[in-house]
């Protein structure tokens, strides 16, 4: 099987997956991102660990889960279970620290610093989609679901028109392949596709849609560079290979670790 076929096939089954994880029920959407994180965060620490850090550890992993569990039952109305969560993730926090006292690490706090920085950049962002598919108090998929359509068409309309037409590069030094040309191709269908999804949906206005889609295209081209940026520093082409043709998680939700956070702000400011 051939790389593109490999590509072809994981693509589909990636956007199937994430379709029914987000309009089935609340509850498979939240351990579908659950699942994701946690991956996308032993990806990070697994990438972290090429710098002679030594991250990999199932601590920072379990305070993931308790930091994503917290947000999950918050959005969902359920602050008593999220308050014991939030009791749990400052504990593990605190073990995390106290942990390096008797590790003998030279680099303990680069440790802890990666720990820490692999759960906000991405179990946060990860954890936030349960906020934003119940941001108006009901469970709203199509509002999550319209994210990461403009991510991929963003994503897809970037490369193609880069490659016809790209000449000027957009961020050399992080980026070589990305140029203006792309950006502006993928910024253009991106506000297309909220137009589109707007006629089908009235989840919520159609200006809202498109201010969606703005942030979408400007945050998610920096979340992108970010995520070279890392894997630049870190001397490696992907964060992972559980996804045949693709790479890793991080290599497919880059993009969205720095939108979701925006989108969500965007919402809650505007409702």
């Amino acid at each position: 099987m051939n790389n593109l076929t490999k590509r072809a096939i994981t693509g589909t089954v990636y956007v199937l997956s994430v379709i029914a994880a987000i309009f089935i029920h609340p509850a498979i959407t939240g351990i579908y991102f659950l699942i994701v994180s946690i991956i996308g965060l032993w990806e990070f620490l697994n990438v972290a660990k090429l710098s002679d850090s030594k991250t990999s550890d199932i601590l920072p992993i379990l305070a993931g889960m308790s930091v994503y569990t917290l947000v999950w039952f918050s959005a969902t109305g359920k602050e008593d279970i999220s308050l014991s969560y939030g009791i749990i993730t400052i504990l593990i926090l605190l073990t995390i620290f106290i942990k390096e006292l008797y590790s003998k690490r030279k680099d303990p706090f680069t440790y802890i610093a990666y720990s820490v920085l692999g759960i906000i950049y991405v179990v946060v962002p990860l954890a936030l989609t349960n906020v934003i598919i119940n941001f108006n108090g009901h469970f709203s998929p199509m509002v999550l679901m319209s994210i990461f359509i403009f991510a991929w068409c963003n994503d897809t309309f970037a490369y193609l028109t880069g490659m016809k037409f790209g000449k000027h590069k957009l961020f050399e030094r992080i980026s070589p392949k990305k140029t203006w040309e792309g950006w502006i191709g993928g910024f253009i269908f991106t506000i297309i596709a909220a137009v589109v999804v707007a006629y089908f949906s009235n989840a919520i206005p159609v200006a809202d849609f498109i201010a969606i889609a703005v942030i979408t295209s400007i945050i998610g081209t920096f979340g992108d560079l970010v995520e070279s940026m890392f894997k630049r520093q870190m001397n490696v082409k992907d964060s992972g290979n559980i996804l045949p043709g693709h790479g890793g998680i991080l290599d497919r939700f880059d993009i969205l670790l720095l939108v979701l956070p925006a989108a969500m702000c965007y919402l809650m400011i505007r409702f």
